[in-house]
């Protein structure tokens, strides 16, 4: 059996993230809106909590990577939050964003416990063109299957 094998570059050694909980996330005004598909909801969420923290950091990714968050249709609607991220990444990196890496199924994860991640696993198609670099971008990651699944299924 050929096992897939997707290493991290030495710039990505530690991962990025804001918060070590949910919460402060939720907590703000704007996220139900944006978590439902309002993009200025989501552009809101994203310069209150995230702008400094991508500005601090951009020194750290690389430039030109391709910035994908491959979305979904979720419970409550399509999740804007991811997608609003991804896009000021990659200004903030002289990157590029890719919208057409998509999933193709409905899982409803907001909200899931891990056994309901686990059952319903996303699957994702979009084309990943070989050389460039991807770096992908989400607003909450509890257990990373998310990512993993967008890996492992284009």
């Amino acid at each position: 059996m050929i096992q897939r094998v997707h290493p991290f570059p030495e710039s990505a050694a530690t991962p990025h993230w804001l918060f070590p909980d949910d919460t402060q996330l939720k907590a703000h005004p704007s996220y139900r809106k944006a978590k439902a598909g309002d993009m200025i909801a989501a552009k809101e969420v994203v310069c209150d909590l995230m702008l400094q923290f991508l500005m601090e950091r951009r020194h750290r990714l690389p430039l030109n990577a391709c910035y994908v968050a491959p979305h979904a249709r979720e419970a409550t609607g399509d999740n804007a939050i991811p997608q609003v991220l991804a896009a000021y990444s990659a200004l903030c990196c002289d990157g590029q964003i890719d919208t057409d890496i998509v999933q193709i199924d409905q899982v409803f994860h907001t909200g899931a416990d891990p056994m309901e991640r686990l059952a319903t696993r996303p699957s994702f198609e979009g084309l990943i063109t070989a050389g460039h670099e991807y770096i992908l971008v989400d607003d909450v990651t509890t257990m990373g299957a998310h990512l993993q699944n967008s890996i492992t299924t284009l």
